[in-house]
């Protein structure tokens, strides 16, 4: 009769330990739970406090140039800058030093008003407006066209458009309407200049065939009025012979 006991007592408190185990796990749990729950709050009203206590992003600080004239019409030109960089000054032409960051847009101003060239993010290298007094400038008197070196794709995916990306060569009229490409990448253009009226002469770099981080040199005759862009073949010629006698 006592060892029914004493196995019956065993039983109970064998059952009251499993219970009580499984109350401490089931605590546990809840206690984990809480814990969790209070920190990814915690985390968040921190993050929104950084958020709300940090200032938004300014956008970029522009600036414009004095308006040049574009020869032989009434319109203006005003070249349109990004702030330069803290501690980084350049010089713009004219008698005085302006502090200025890389040129993004162009402004036209005539008796219709003012207008931008561009609708999207760019840096403009170059701006080659006819007979404008600059080194820069084109000379030819028959010149009747804008020519802009510019680079619109972000093309070494650094987050900016700068001289390390691909530039594209584009015209437009002397009143800033009908642009147009010349070159665009996988050219590059590398120099240029109007060789008679309503023809530029255009050097561009391709990459070629075997190797794509490789460029030669192409050699290309562009017709304003007609937007065609044509191989010269001749020059094109003549580079390749220079090229062999000097593999010799």
């Amino acid at each position: 009769m006592k060892l029914n006991v004493d196995r019956a007592l065993r039983a109970v408190w064998l059952t009251i330990g499993v219970l009580l185990l499984g109350v401490i796990v089931v605590l546990g749990f809840v206690a984990a739970a809480g814990w969790m729950g209070t920190r990814g709050a915690s985390e968040d009203a921190v993050r929104v406090a950084r958020e709300a206590g940090s200032p938004a992003r300014e956008p970029d600080l522009l600036r414009m140039s004095l308006p040049d004239s574009v020869r032989g019409t009434a319109t203006r030109i005003i070249r349109v800058y990004r702030a330069p960089e803290p501690g980084r000054t350049s010089y713009g032409s004219g008698s005085a030093s302006v502090a200025q960051g890389p040129t993004v847009n162009v402004v036209f101003v005539d008796d219709q008003g003012a207008r931008l060239l561009l609708d999207r993010p760019a840096y403009i290298r170059v701006i080659d407006v006819p007979g404008d007094g600059t080194a820069e400038g084109m000379a030819d008197p028959a010149q009747d066209w804008i020519a802009y070196d510019v680079a619109l794709e972000d093309g070494n995916r650094d987050g900016r458009l700068d001289e390390r990306d691909p530039r594209a060569l584009y015209v437009s009229g002397l009143d800033g309407r009908n642009l147009r490409p010349v070159v665009r990448p996988p050219l590059r253009v590398s120099e240029y200049a109007p060789i008679r009226p309503g023809r530029m002469l255009v050097y561009a770099m391709e990459p070629t065939a075997a190797d794509t981080a490789k460029t030669r040199q192409r050699t290309f005759i562009y017709d304003v009025a007609s937007g065609r862009l044509m191989p010269f073949q001749t020059l094109d010629a003549v580079a390749e012979q220079a090229a062999a006698i000097l593999a010799r």
